[in-house]
């Protein structure tokens, strides 16, 4: 369930993270409209839904038993899966900040206020993604993983700190993908060597630099990734990358499309710094 909720996560909610550096949303339209906010609450129980039955016949058709946590072979609690050297988690946190960020975008379309907003996504967010974990936990082959779930906190929190801190309007999470380069016999959604996460800052934004020092759309970016060997090894990087809201129109809704695509990172010049060092005029 863990990969497909991901993916699911990602289709369903891209469209939720605001604008860092032009608000879709003045303080002048903080007033609740009901009819809004239940088309809001109407789209989020659709998108829960909708991947509860879309992962139902592919991970729910095993044995059912107790209640228990994931452990390790050694009867442990497992908080990160070794075999991808604890890559699913930041799948976990990239899954979770897109399901806070559509939430509160959903609030703040509504009418509430940026602070209730951020809050109440956090809360939701947690809330849904926490009741995934416990359905998970009566599931022989699964369990309730207390890594997953403390991915999950950390995902929703995500939201709350770019729009309570502005400085954190100048940090971005992403995800790439080498459909390229790496190859691998697992499906896309199970292949996390080919997932690359990302923590991309704006040094015009975050340091203040005069812009004629650096463009205002150049990112430098830290990525996490793993091998294809066995077992795998993780991978550290370092990469340019382009920062898209930095573009503006003004069209909230071609505002809303830019900052979608931003959540995934272009390719760009990068390297590798472990295990050993690779360099790459493009990495996907």
């Amino acid at each position: 369930m863990k990969n497909l909720l991901f993916f699911l996560l990602l289709t369903l909610t891209l469209s939720a993270q605001e604008i860092s550096y032009a608000p879709q949303f003045p303080d002048v339209e903080n007033k609740f409209s009901w009819e809004r906010g239940l088309i809001s609450t109407g789209l989020i129980t659709f998108s829960v839904v909708s991947i509860y039955n879309a992962g139902k016949p592919i991970y729910y058709n095993r044995p059912r038993g107790d209640f228990h946590f994931t452990r390790n072979k050694s009867g442990e609690l497992e908080f990160f899966d070794t075999s991808v050297r604890g890559l699913d988690k930041f799948g976990h946190i990239f899954s979770s900040s897109l399901f806070s960020q559509n939430i509160y975008f959903m609030s703040r379309w509504s009418g509430l206020n940026k602070s209730v907003s951020s809050y109440s996504a956090f809360i939701l967010a947690s809330s849904i993604m926490g009741a995934m974990e416990i359905h998970d936990g009566y599931y022989d082959e699964w369990g309730f993983s207390i890594g997953d779930f403390m991915a999950n906190l950390v995902g929703a929190a995500f939201v709350v700190g770019q729009q309570n801190i502005p400085r954190m309007r100048n940090i971005d999470y992403k995800i790439s993908y080498d459909f390229t380069h790496k190859k691998s016999d697992d499906a896309v959604i199970e292949s996390y060597p080919n997932m690359t996460f990302w923590l991309t800052t704006n040094p015009v934004g975050l340091l203040k630099l005069k812009e004629s020092w650096v463009p205002n759309w150049l990112n430098i970016a830290t990525g996490i990734s793993v091998t294809h060997t066995n077992p795998a090894k993780t991978e550290i990087l370092v990469g340019l990358d382009f920062n898209l809201k930095r573009l503006k129109t003004k069209s909230v809704y071609l505002n809303h499309l830019i900052q979608l695509l931003d959540r995934y990172k272009l390719p760009a010049p990068a390297i590798r710094l472990a295990p050993d060092f690779i360099g790459y005029g493009l990495y996907f």
